[in-house]
């Protein structure tokens, strides 16, 4: 969720907080109803002007709540796999499925002790992003460099999906487990 529409999800929320406010007011104090509808016809409905800029703010809740009714139902599934056709029909490949081959292609190669990938799709692509523990006296850079090229490699081959980028950090260097003697 972007911020412009967590933003405008927060302002709706506290327009529907303070309405909800009045609401209670007027239930609970029901001659105010008759107030605020006399105000409402003498001041506001008599000048055309302040009648079209409240049409205007109605039309802007009403197109708000239906973006929040429609972001509800729409489906995620597009951005959780990757589809392809053939002559057949609908190949559909899931990202957990391409951060399995790349961590299984990443980890071949000695010098890693652990990682994490994670994979996002950008368009037909995917961008590969794998994080990394690595043995101690490695040349790092090298070591980085394999891992790109066997992941591209390993997931394009096997999935049929390009790799736009493959990104590699180190996080940090295996120690071993050392036991404490007192």
């Amino acid at each position: 969720m972007n911020i412009i529409f967590r933003c405008l999800l927060a302002f709706y929320a506290f327009c529907l907080t303070v309405i909800s406010l009045i609401t209670m007011i007027v239930t609970l104090r029901p001659e105010m109803l008759d107030g605020a509808l006399a105000f409402l016809m003498t001041n506001i409905l008599a000048d055309r002007g302040l009648t079209v800029l409240l049409f205007i703010i109605e039309l802007i809740f009403f197109g708000l709540s239906l973006m929040f009714l429609l972001s509800g139902v729409k489906s995620d599934k597009d951005k959780k796999s990757i589809s392809k056709y053939n002559n057949v029909g609908e190949i559909r490949i899931s990202l957990n499925t391409i951060e399995s081959i790349a961590l299984a292609a990443s980890r071949k190669l000695g010098g890693v002790k652990d990682n994490k990938a994670y994979v996002t799709k950008h368009g037909d692509n995917v961008v590969i992003c794998i994080k990394t523990i690595v043995m101690p006296d490695i040349n790092i850079p090298a070591l980085l460099e394999d891992i790109q090229l066997k992941v591209k490699k390993s997931v394009e081959e096997t999935t049929g999906i390009g790799v736009s980028e493959v990104k590699v950090s180190v996080e940090n260097t295996y120690i071993g487990y050392r036991s404490r003697v007192e």
